[in-house]
């Protein structure tokens, strides 16, 4: 017989290998299906203000759709131009593609009416942070200030996802802000109302963080970050009973109680999204790699879609 050791790995099958093998064909072909109104929506049909000026040309549809192709594609702005224009003259399409230096300008405010998906039953939410780098900003810190800067810089991309690992709400921060700051914001993008439990990190633990989920009657489920060796004789808060129960029971049995696995569902997601979407930020404005990290969101919710592996343990 097998020694089951404590720790030891588990092993799983796939059960929908089929179904699972077709959408990774589907992500990975490079057929581009291109609407028969496209045309109707490539040109803005009336003019947005009468202020004085150049009027807006293209739709945000039009900006949308490209910045899709350069996520997707991974392409600097000035190869997405060429490439979509080579795109329209193989399909036979008559239409002008916007410059590179417009794409920068709009797309900010062109991304901004993409939504995510919000919840729409009570369940948990998963909440996690990541870091992306960012492109180019050493070399734009040695040109401001003339010397060397050895130090990182890189934008966090806070998260909350559902139990199919959908993206539901995201925030995007500088290195140096505390993951707490976002809990809030998270919970409310995703609808609150409908958030039974939030799952996070010993990062996550924090008073203020108990209080919050108490006061929308959340149940917290958060290993917590400092642990006692001794029992609170009297247990007045959800964090006092976590600690007695570890300190009694243990962390795995804790897990267990909590089903505390789940949150291995939101580092896959952010495995998939710096495989699929990529670890840098391509953008150099604030606002653009916001815009552009909400888009990779949007697009990994549409690769999710297509198709994941239903996986079981072996007994």
């Amino acid at each position: 017989m097998r020694d089951k050791k404590r720790g030891a790995k588990k092993k799983y099958k796939v059960t929908n290998w089929q179904e699972y093998n077709t959408a990774l064909k589907q992500r990975g072909s490079l057929t581009i299906w291109l609407s028969k109104d496209v045309a109707d929506k490539w040109y803005v049909q009336k003019a947005r203000n009468k202020k004085p000026g150049r009027q807006v040309k293209y739709s945000d549809y039009a900006i949308e759709m490209m910045l899709t192709l350069r996520s997707i594609f991974k392409l600097p702005l000035r190869q997405l131009e060429g490439f979509c224009k080579s795109l329209f003259e193989v399909g036979g399409i008559k239409l002008q593609v916007p410059e590179f230096s417009r794409l920068s300008r709009r797309s900010a405010k062109a991304l901004a009416n993409i939504t995510l998906p919000t919840l729409q039953e009570n369940t948990y939410l998963i909440i996690d942070s990541t870091g992306l780098k960012v492109y180019g900003e050493s070399e734009w810190l040695e040109n401001k200030h003339g010397k060397q800067y050895k130090r990182k810089v890189w934008r966090k991309l806070h998260i909350g996802i559902n139990k199919d690992g959908i993206i539901l709400s995201r925030v995007m921060t500088n290195h140096i802000t505390d993951d707490r700051q976002c809990v809030e914001a998270l919970i409310n993008q995703a609808n609150s109302e409908l958030v039974t439990e939030v799952i996070a990190d010993a990062g996550y633990d924090g008073t203020s963080i108990y209080n919050l989920l108490a006061g929308k009657e959340i149940t917290t489920i958060i290993p917590p970050g400092r642990k006692s060796n001794v029992l609170i004789q009297e247990p007045k808060t959800p964090r006092d009973l976590n600690l007695n129960y570890i300190q009694n029971k243990g962390i795995h049995a804790w897990y267990t109680k909590n089903s505390y696995r789940r949150r291995e569902k939101v580092e896959n997601t952010f495995y998939r999204y710096k495989t699929i979407i990529g670890r840098r930020l391509m953008s150099r404005k604030w606002e653009n790699q916001n815009a552009e990290m909400h888009l990779g969101c949007v697009i990994l919710n549409q690769m999710t879609k297509l198709g994941m592996p239903h996986s079981v343990k072996v007994a």
